[in-house]
């Protein structure tokens, strides 16, 4: 092969390479909501799975990875209610909801070479992991009026001789398993299952042991007292053990992305 020829068809192989590599996505998420902590049980629950939307956008390395961002939008929610076989847990009584926002960034790895548009290269597993930083707000309800447990410090948190107060804004580290399909003309389809491992045991605003029932009233007033005690045992429950405070809270967005790519070239040939 004459030295120009082979130039130009390297050149060729380049530009298609790094046309490829600025692939960008953007489009929407939609699907489900699930918490795992003291007020759950290890497995899926119905009744506890709440819906989740979300925004995101994704830029291609080359095909076999791409950074991917996103906004995501969910509730998660948990009651000792749902479990009426644990007479425990039905006694504790506790409850919660909030919403979750969830912004993250992630590197995704396409176990398969992905292109969109290509016929070759139309879908792929995928594994990712990244970094997220999200809020939340516990509230529960109580003689039909909803109170923000954090404001309430009903474990103690910032009162004396209890655990510091926890912050509503906390870092996750996702991971999780997706599948990607190319349905041509450069529209995408995605599932995906992303569990969040956060650092804090407050999703559901209970961690470890309730705190001096006498102290809460005075620092928090009656409300918090009843929030924080369900049992209704006063003072004869200090100390006694509220959570499980070895294990940090999850919570898990699975469900559809559709996503367009924004590219100049096409790889129909591809």
């Amino acid at each position: 092969m004459k030295p120009a020829k082979l130039l130009l068809t390297l050149s060729a192989l380049f530009i298609g390479y790094v046309t490829h590599a600025q692939d960008k996505e953007v489009g929407i998420f939609l699907g489900t909501t699930e918490y795992q902590g003291d007020l759950s049980k290890d497995q899926i629950t119905l009744n506890e799975t709440k819906p989740a939307v979300g925004v995101l956008g994704r830029y291609y390395i080359n095909p076999r990875f791409d950074i991917a961002a996103g906004l995501y939008l969910g509730w998660i929610s948990g009651s000792d209610a749902n479990y009426k076989s644990d007479p425990d847990r039905v006694r504790r009584d506790l409850s919660f909801e909030s919403v979750v926002v969830d912004l993250h960034g992630q590197l995704e790895y396409n176990i398969l070479p992905y292109i969109s548009n290509s016929r070759k290269y139309r879908f792929t597993p995928v594994l990712f992991a990244g970094v997220s930083v999200f809020y939340f707000n516990p509230t529960t309800t109580l003689g039909g009026q909803t109170y923000d447990l954090h404001s309430y410090s009903t474990e103690g948190e910032g009162l004396s001789g209890g655990p510091a107060q926890y912050s509503l804004v906390q870092v996750a580290i996702p991971m999780g398993v997706a599948f990607k399909y190319s349905l041509g003309n450069f529209w995408n389809l995605g599932l995906e299952f992303g569990l969040r491992k956060t650092f804090t045991d407050y999703l559901d605003d209970v961690s470890s042991n309730y705190y001096n029932y006498d102290a809460l009233v005075a620092a928090k007033g009656t409300i918090a007292g009843q929030l924080a005690d369900r049992i209704g045992g006063g003072a004869a429950n200090n100390g006694q053990q509220r959570g499980n405070p070895n294990r940090d809270d999850t919570y898990v967005f699975a469900g559809f992305t559709l996503t367009k790519t924004l590219r100049r070239f096409s790889c129909k040939g591809i």
